[in-house]
Protein backbone atom coordinates (compact mmCIF):
# COMPACT_ATOMS: atom_id res chain seq x y z
CA UNK A 1 0.00 0.00 0.00
CA UNK A 2 1.33 3.43 -0.93
CA UNK A 3 2.00 5.60 2.16
CA UNK A 4 -0.08 8.76 2.49
CA UNK A 5 0.82 12.15 3.91
CA UNK A 6 -2.02 11.97 6.43
CA UNK A 7 -3.05 9.10 8.70
CA UNK A 8 -5.92 7.13 7.16
CA UNK A 9 -7.16 6.07 10.60
CA UNK A 10 -6.56 7.33 14.13
CA UNK A 11 -7.69 5.81 17.40
CA UNK A 12 -7.70 7.63 20.73
CA UNK A 13 -9.04 6.40 24.05
CA UNK A 14 -12.67 6.98 23.05
CA UNK A 15 -12.72 8.01 19.40
CA UNK A 16 -11.98 6.60 15.97
CA UNK A 17 -11.08 8.95 13.10
CA UNK A 18 -11.88 7.42 9.70
CA UNK A 19 -10.67 8.98 6.47
CA UNK A 20 -13.58 10.81 4.89
CA UNK A 21 -13.82 9.37 1.39
CA UNK A 22 -16.08 7.25 -0.79
CA UNK A 23 -14.25 4.03 0.10
CA UNK A 24 -14.72 4.48 3.85
CA UNK A 25 -17.84 6.54 4.44
CA UNK A 26 -21.33 5.27 3.65
CA UNK A 27 -22.99 8.41 2.22
CA UNK A 28 -26.46 7.21 3.24
CA UNK A 29 -25.34 6.66 6.84
CA UNK A 30 -23.74 10.10 6.95
CA UNK A 31 -26.78 11.70 5.33
CA UNK A 32 -29.02 10.15 8.00
CA UNK A 33 -26.71 11.55 10.65
CA UNK A 34 -26.50 15.12 9.34
CA UNK A 35 -30.25 15.45 8.87
CA UNK A 36 -30.85 14.86 12.59
CA UNK A 37 -32.30 17.77 14.55
CA UNK A 38 -29.24 18.02 16.83
CA UNK A 39 -27.05 18.51 13.75
CA UNK A 40 -29.30 20.87 11.83
CA UNK A 41 -29.75 23.02 14.96
CA UNK A 42 -27.14 24.04 17.54
CA UNK A 43 -24.29 21.94 16.13
CA UNK A 44 -24.15 23.92 12.89
CA UNK A 45 -25.47 27.27 14.11
CA UNK A 46 -22.03 28.83 13.68
CA UNK A 47 -21.05 26.64 10.70
CA UNK A 48 -24.14 26.61 8.44
CA UNK A 49 -22.14 25.32 5.46
CA UNK A 50 -22.35 21.88 7.13
CA UNK A 51 -26.17 21.91 7.09
CA UNK A 52 -26.58 19.36 4.34
CA UNK A 53 -30.21 18.82 3.40
CA UNK A 54 -29.85 16.63 0.30
CA UNK A 55 -27.90 13.51 -0.53
CA UNK A 56 -26.21 15.18 -3.50
CA UNK A 57 -24.75 17.76 -1.09
CA UNK A 58 -23.25 14.94 0.96
CA UNK A 59 -21.78 13.39 -2.19
CA UNK A 60 -20.25 16.72 -3.20
CA UNK A 61 -18.79 17.06 0.30
CA UNK A 62 -17.19 13.62 -0.06
CA UNK A 63 -15.80 14.56 -3.47
CA UNK A 64 -14.23 17.73 -2.07
CA UNK A 65 -12.74 15.89 0.91
CA UNK A 66 -11.10 13.35 -1.41
CA UNK A 67 -9.72 16.06 -3.68
CA UNK A 68 -8.25 18.12 -0.84
CA UNK A 69 -6.70 15.00 0.70
CA UNK A 70 -5.00 14.06 -2.57
CA UNK A 71 -3.75 17.62 -3.00
CA UNK A 72 -2.31 17.54 0.56
CA UNK A 73 -4.42 20.54 1.54
CA UNK A 74 -6.66 19.00 4.19
CA UNK A 75 -7.33 15.71 5.95
CA UNK A 76 -10.99 15.23 6.82
CA UNK A 77 -12.23 12.47 9.08
CA UNK A 78 -15.49 10.98 10.20
CA UNK A 79 -15.53 10.76 14.00
CA UNK A 80 -17.02 7.70 15.67
CA UNK A 81 -17.28 6.59 19.26
CA UNK A 82 -14.94 3.67 19.81
CA UNK A 83 -17.33 1.88 22.17
CA UNK A 84 -20.31 1.52 19.81
CA UNK A 85 -19.11 2.88 16.43
CA UNK A 86 -21.74 5.65 16.47
CA UNK A 87 -20.99 8.72 14.36
CA UNK A 88 -20.52 11.79 16.54
CA UNK A 89 -19.32 14.34 14.00
CA UNK A 90 -16.61 15.30 11.54
CA UNK A 91 -13.22 16.96 11.89
CA UNK A 92 -10.52 18.26 9.58
CA UNK A 93 -6.81 19.01 9.83
CA UNK A 94 -5.44 21.70 7.55
CA UNK A 95 -1.68 22.27 7.26
CA UNK A 96 -0.40 25.45 5.66
CA UNK A 97 3.00 24.22 4.56
CA UNK A 98 4.54 27.48 3.39
CA UNK A 99 3.60 29.25 6.62
CA UNK A 100 4.75 26.23 8.72
CA UNK A 101 1.52 26.09 10.67
CA UNK A 102 -1.66 24.04 10.83
CA UNK A 103 -5.20 24.36 12.10
CA UNK A 104 -8.21 22.15 12.60
CA UNK A 105 -11.96 22.31 13.04
CA UNK A 106 -14.70 20.09 14.38
CA UNK A 107 -18.47 19.78 14.22
CA UNK A 108 -20.14 17.56 16.84
CA UNK A 109 -23.82 16.74 16.99
CA UNK A 110 -25.25 18.51 20.04
CA UNK A 111 -26.12 15.18 21.67
CA UNK A 112 -22.39 14.57 22.22
CA UNK A 113 -21.44 17.93 23.67
CA UNK A 114 -19.97 18.15 27.16
CA UNK A 115 -17.94 14.92 26.92
CA UNK A 116 -14.63 16.54 25.91
CA UNK A 117 -14.53 14.73 22.58
CA UNK A 118 -13.37 18.00 21.02
CA UNK A 119 -10.48 18.21 23.45
CA UNK A 120 -9.46 14.60 22.81
CA UNK A 121 -9.57 15.19 19.06
CA UNK A 122 -7.62 18.45 19.22
CA UNK A 123 -4.77 16.87 21.17
CA UNK A 124 -4.17 14.52 18.23
CA UNK A 125 -3.80 17.33 15.73
CA UNK A 126 -1.71 19.55 18.00
CA UNK A 127 0.75 16.73 18.64
CA UNK A 128 0.87 15.64 14.99
CA UNK A 129 1.66 19.23 14.00
CA UNK A 130 4.79 19.36 16.12
CA UNK A 131 5.85 15.72 16.43
CA UNK A 132 5.12 14.37 12.96
CA UNK A 133 5.05 17.36 10.61
CA UNK A 134 7.67 19.50 12.36
CA UNK A 135 5.60 22.67 12.04
CA UNK A 136 6.16 25.82 14.05
CA UNK A 137 2.63 26.77 15.06
CA UNK A 138 -0.88 25.45 15.53
CA UNK A 139 -3.84 27.81 15.41
CA UNK A 140 -7.61 27.78 15.50
CA UNK A 141 -10.49 30.24 15.50
CA UNK A 142 -14.09 30.31 16.63
CA UNK A 143 -16.95 32.73 16.17
CA UNK A 144 -17.11 35.45 18.81
CA UNK A 145 -20.49 34.24 20.08
CA UNK A 146 -19.68 30.52 19.96
CA UNK A 147 -19.16 29.97 23.68
CA UNK A 148 -19.08 26.14 23.69
CA UNK A 149 -16.30 26.09 21.09
CA UNK A 150 -14.35 28.78 22.90
CA UNK A 151 -14.47 26.83 26.18
CA UNK A 152 -13.23 23.71 24.42
CA UNK A 153 -10.43 25.57 22.64
CA UNK A 154 -9.29 27.35 25.79
CA UNK A 155 -8.83 23.98 27.54
CA UNK A 156 -6.45 22.48 25.03
CA UNK A 157 -4.65 25.71 24.19
CA UNK A 158 -3.93 26.11 27.91
CA UNK A 159 -2.83 22.45 28.12
CA UNK A 160 -0.15 23.08 25.50
CA UNK A 161 0.93 26.50 26.72
CA UNK A 162 -0.64 28.55 23.94
CA UNK A 163 -2.61 31.76 24.12
CA UNK A 164 -5.59 33.76 22.92
CA UNK A 165 -4.31 36.18 20.30
CA UNK A 166 -7.38 38.38 20.20
CA UNK A 167 -10.59 39.10 18.33
CA UNK A 168 -10.38 39.38 14.55
CA UNK A 169 -13.20 41.66 13.48
CA UNK A 170 -15.11 41.15 10.20
CA UNK A 171 -13.09 37.99 9.59
CA UNK A 172 -15.19 35.11 8.23
CA UNK A 173 -18.13 35.13 5.85
CA UNK A 174 -21.15 32.83 5.97
CA UNK A 175 -23.36 31.54 3.16
CA UNK A 176 -26.02 34.16 3.89
CA UNK A 177 -23.51 36.97 3.34
CA UNK A 178 -22.98 37.95 6.96
CA UNK A 179 -19.41 38.33 8.21
CA UNK A 180 -18.46 37.18 11.70
CA UNK A 181 -15.87 38.23 14.25
CA UNK A 182 -13.52 35.39 15.20
CA UNK A 183 -11.37 34.67 18.24
CA UNK A 184 -7.92 33.37 17.29
CA UNK A 185 -5.77 31.08 19.43
CA UNK A 186 -2.23 29.86 18.77
CA UNK A 187 0.29 27.40 20.17
CA UNK A 188 3.92 27.94 19.14
CA UNK A 189 6.53 25.21 19.01
CA UNK A 190 8.47 26.54 22.00
CA UNK A 191 5.26 26.72 24.03
CA UNK A 192 4.35 23.18 23.09
CA UNK A 193 7.82 21.85 23.95
CA UNK A 194 7.82 23.59 27.32
CA UNK A 195 4.34 22.27 28.16
CA UNK A 196 5.12 18.67 27.16
CA UNK A 197 8.69 18.45 28.48
CA UNK A 198 8.92 15.03 30.13
CA UNK A 199 5.29 14.22 29.33
CA UNK A 200 4.03 11.40 27.15
CA UNK A 201 2.87 12.56 23.72
CA UNK A 202 1.37 10.79 20.69
CA UNK A 203 -0.71 8.58 23.02
CA UNK A 204 -2.90 7.41 20.15
CA UNK A 205 -2.68 4.87 17.35
CA UNK A 206 -2.34 5.84 13.70
CA UNK A 207 -2.50 3.95 10.42
CA UNK A 208 -0.97 5.36 7.25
Amino acid sequence: MTPTLFPTRIETERLVFERFDHDTVDPFEFYTFVTRDDWQGAATEHMPWFRFRRLDQVMAFLDRAERRWEEHDEARYLLRRKADHEIVGTTAYGPEWEERRAGSGIVLAEHYWGREYGLERASVFVELSFERYDLDAYYTTCAADNRPSRRMIEKYVSKYGGQHEGLLRQHSSRPDGTVTDQHRFTILREEYEAATDGEETMAFEVEW
